[in-house]
């Protein structure tokens, strides 16, 4: 095995620098932030390629959620190994499954590692370390070089420690995304519960106010009489609270009334 340029004082330094560096990730979404946070390992650790895998049951398979933004890293999804089926075995698929850390000096006399991942990507050394989200598994966070012997004992523990504040960032993306996915379910529940204070009839006089039509000219695109456009107008300002027919306009422009493709929910 090779020696790692990197003293034990001076690993500790990098582990230090690689953390302050992880938690300074303001991106909220969990792709970019893992893209990121990728970047910021494979320069730490002078990897080729770092790889942030979450596991996606829905399609049993290791995706790479996060990916340095390095040529074997576009490489690796240019041939479709961003995707690691576990029905196909290999490296990264072992560790998920076992929950145990792998290293190696010569990926190439690996017989368990993909194909793909040898010829492929030309990787002869990596580092492979389980990752939890939340205290469950989730994935795997893996460094690979195309030169043997590039990783130690110091870099796979490097990465263990590593991998726990990955998973931290994970996390935090994935509660932003589920606030603001329940903050817009609630939105769009408001938006249904105010519609549905209208008739259908009411906001289609709704959006013909919003169209700028009169009394008269909205009974007539409605085959009824003036007065019964009248009704509706009263029963609109009366069951949203509203003052004047401008609120009406601005009211069915806001809730898709006027102006949208979208369907009208009865």
């Amino acid at each position: 095995m090779g020696d790692s340029p990197f003293s034990a004082p001076q690993a500790d330094s990098r582990l230090l620098i690689t953390l302050e560096r992880l938690l300074d990730i303001s991106e909220p979404e969990l792709k970019p932030a893992l893209g990121q946070a990728s970047t910021l390992v494979a320069d730490a650790l002078g990897a080729d390629k770092v790889d942030i895998f979450l596991y996606q049951p829905e399609i049993s398979s290791l995706v790479a959620v996060g990916s340095s933004d390095t040529p074997m890293g576009r490489r690796q999804a240019e041939i479709g190994l961003d995707r690691q089926p576990l029905a196909n075995g290999g490296r990264a698929v072992a560790v998920y499954q076992s929950g145990a850390s792998y290293l190696s000096t010569e990926a190439q006399r690996d017989s368990e590692e993909l194909r793909g991942v040898i010829e492929g990507l030309g990787v002869r050394s990596e580092i492979l370390c389980p990752m939890a989200v939340a205290n469950q598994p989730r994935g795997v966070l893996a460094a690979m070089a195309d030169t043997p012997a590039r990783f130690d004992e110091r870099d796979l523990r490097f990465l263990e420690a590593v991998a726990r504040w990955i998973g931290m960032v994970a996390h935090r993306a994935e509660l932003v995304d589920t606030i603001a996915g329940e903050a817009a379910r609630r939105a769009r529940r408001a938006v249904v519960d105010e519609l549905a204070r209208l008739t259908i009839r009411q906001r289609e006089v709704a959006a013909a106010i919003a169209a700028g039509l009169s009394n008269e000219e909205i009974a007539s695109q409605l085959a009824v009489v003036p007065g019964t456009v009248a009704n509706h107008v009263e029963a609109i300002l009366r069951r949203l609270a509203l003052k004047n027919r401008t609120q009406i306009a601005t009211w069915a422009v806001e809730h898709g009334v006027y102006g949208s493709d979208s369907e009208e929910n009865s």
